[in-house]
């Protein structure tokens, strides 16, 4: 059988509806927009990760840099097809601190704070 849909508003119920496949209702995965996402945990001790995206197969370099900008380590240097990628960067060695990550896809560059605290 088939799944009733019912959608709510707050907590109105506006009642059942069909799905008619004649609207054209495209199932294609959204272009993807190239994105930095906020390291998470931050502050961190001593892991933290890292959620990227890119919306199209190109060279890719995530790293992370002291405030001097001195690069600390390079997480990412490769070619990468489009789509979401998560990297996790160990920073057992650092002192506590504030440092950069800097996402480079082409001519595409983001860049988040991060904080490193012992």
């Amino acid at each position: 059988g088939s799944a009733e849909l019912r959608p709510v508003i707050g907590n109105i119920d506006i009642g059942a509806f069909e799905y008619d496949p004649s609207l054209g209702v495209s199932t294609e995965p959204r272009p993807l927009m190239f994105n930095l996402e906020q390291n998470y945990p931050n502050p961190f001790n001593p892991t933290t990760k890292f959620s990227f995206r890119i919306p199209s197969p190109d060279r890719v370099t995530l790293a992370v840099y002291d405030m001097q900008g001195r690069e600390i380590a390079t997480l990412v240097d490769e070619h990468l097809p489009a789509g979401t990628y998560e990297q996790t960067f160990d920073g057992n060695s650092l002192a506590s601190g504030v440092y950069m990550c800097r996402l480079t896809a082409g001519e595409l560059v983001q860049a988040r704070k991060l904080v490193l605290l012992r």
